[in-house]
């Protein structure tokens, strides 16, 4: 989420602040990434990284 900020790091008491900044692009990210079946692991699932958000 730093990535995505482009700031400093945030201290772990302000993670929760930080992903709802962010919650609504890292939604969308996640729904593209479903919708074009890019499942990852076992089980399957989404999994996202900062290359995903260039």
């Amino acid at each position: 989420m730093d990535y995505l900020e482009r700031g400093p790091q945030v201290r772990p008491e302000q993670r929760e602040a930080q992903f709802t900044r962010l919650r609504n692009c890292i939604e969308a990210q996640a729904a593209s990434k479903y919708r074009a079946t890019e499942f990852e692991g076992t089980p399957p699932g989404i999994v996202l990284r900062g290359i995903d958000f260039r």
